[in-house]
């Protein structure tokens, strides 16, 4: 039986309705009987996720893989690696509490063949395997009308001094849903990264709220994302600023063909009190199909003095010069278009950490073809071979 998610990444400001961009909705699969908030951390309770409360309220009561995580002052080098096979629908709840002035990295890597079950040469004994796997795990199950849907819910605490880096690889085939709620507080001096990759999807939302509530804390966001043949995308980030001279910075960059669809709510609160923050929101879209459809709803709140805030969009498909340019070189449109769409992907490659670089290159074994792929990996190969060569006996 399905279940129906309302107000997923829903935008603080509120635009007109007819305009469909506020929000969005899901269909999932119902979730085992459990009470949400009773699997949540105490002290995770107070930090608001970013796809809203229903979402992450079916994540926290879907999930069967729970995490809690405590990063001791002044300890640098911590990882967390969250793995979700999203052929089985795999849903995780995951909070990291950052002491003072330590660091942090939280990795998470959505694709398929993440399980439990390792991969065999048989193909079907693998699926029959996961399969045993799923039913053991009492994973919500795809309903007739619901997609097979995997989902995080990740809530973070940085605390004074601390460093935070966050990396999310989404690569998951056409047939398939994906649901991310992020919550992050940032307390004084605290700097936070988030990285995010979506390269395959039938559906995927990612909502993201990160408060930056100290002084001088940090926010640097970056989203690079694909999406294409009847492909979803739905992105919601709030960013509430109420610390003095915090820093805000959003980029997004992303590559839209045929029918996709995708809406982009970025939201920036310089709240009262935040005197000298700054923040700033840049998209950039190319668009590669006369069916696309593009939302974007960039948004600066301002209750203060003294603070900055600008947003930016640059929506289009590749010129005409552009186009003659390429062409001269021996490329055609479609071949140009493609050549942009690859570099997000080697991009995934070449700087996610953990187990995404060999995600990437089984995501597109299956979507760009063995000799694309095959290309990816030697790049890779060749990257590590020179940064082999390039350390010293002691750090090889």
């Amino acid at each position: 039986m399905a279940l129906t998610l309302t107000g997923v990444d829903r935008t603080p400001a509120q635009t007109w309705n007819w305009l469909k961009t506020n929000d969005c909705e899901l269909k999932v699969p119902t979730p085992p009987a459990a009470d949400p908030a009773a699997e949540v951390p105490a002290a995770a309770r107070r930090i608001a996720c970013g796809a809203g409360a229903a979402a992450t309220q079916w994540l926290d009561a879907a999930a069967t893989q729970r995490r809690c995580v405590v990063v001791p002052a002044g300890s640098t080098g911590e990882r967390v690696a969250v793995d979700l096979d999203c052929s089985l629908g795999s849903v995780a709840q995951t909070s990291v509490f950052v002491r003072p002035g330590a660091e942090a990295h939280v990795d998470v890597v959505v694709a398929d063949g993440l399980g439990s079950a390792p991969r065999q040469a048989d193909e079907r004994e693998h699926a029959e395997a996961n399969e045993d796997v799923a039913r053991a795990a009492d994973l919500p199950r795809p309903a007739e009308d619901a997609p097979a849907t995997s989902g995080h819910a990740l809530r973070i605490h940085a605390e004074a001094g601390s460093r935070v880096h966050v990396t999310l690889l989404v690569a998951a085939t056409a047939s398939e849903q994906y649901l991310d709620s992020l919550g992050i507080i940032a307390d004084d001096r605290a700097e936070v990264t988030v990285r995010q990759y979506v390269i395959g999807a039938a559906t995927c939302a990612l909502g993201a709220n990160v408060e930056l509530t100290g002084n001088r804390s940090r926010l640097d966001l970056t989203l690079r994302y694909l999406a294409g043949a009847g492909e979803r995308l739905d992105l919601g980030y709030s960013v509430p600023v109420r610390g003095a001279k915090a820093r805000a910075n959003l980029d997004m960059t992303g590559v839209l063909s045929d029918d996709a669809r995708k809406a982009l709510r970025a939201t920036i609160d310089l709240m009262h009190g935040c005197k000298g923050a700054k923040g700033s929101e840049n998209e950039t879209v190319l668009v590669c199909g006369d069916d696309v459809v593009n939302k974007t709803l960039p948004t600066i709140l301002c209750d203060e003095d003294d603070v900055e805030g600008t947003h930016g969009a640059a929506i289009g498909s590749v010129s005409p010069e552009q186009l003659a340019y390429l062409a001269d070189r021996g490329l055609t449109a479609k071949e140009a278009e493609a050549l942009i769409r690859r570099a997000i992907v080697d991009d995934a490659a070449n700087t996610l950490p953990g187990h995404a670089p060999a995600a990437v290159i089984s995501w597109a074994r299956e979507a760009l073809g063995a000799e694309t792929a095959a290309e990816i990996a030697d790049a890779l190969k060749l990257g590590q071979d020179a940064s082999d060569e390039g350390s010293t006996p002691e750090e090889a």
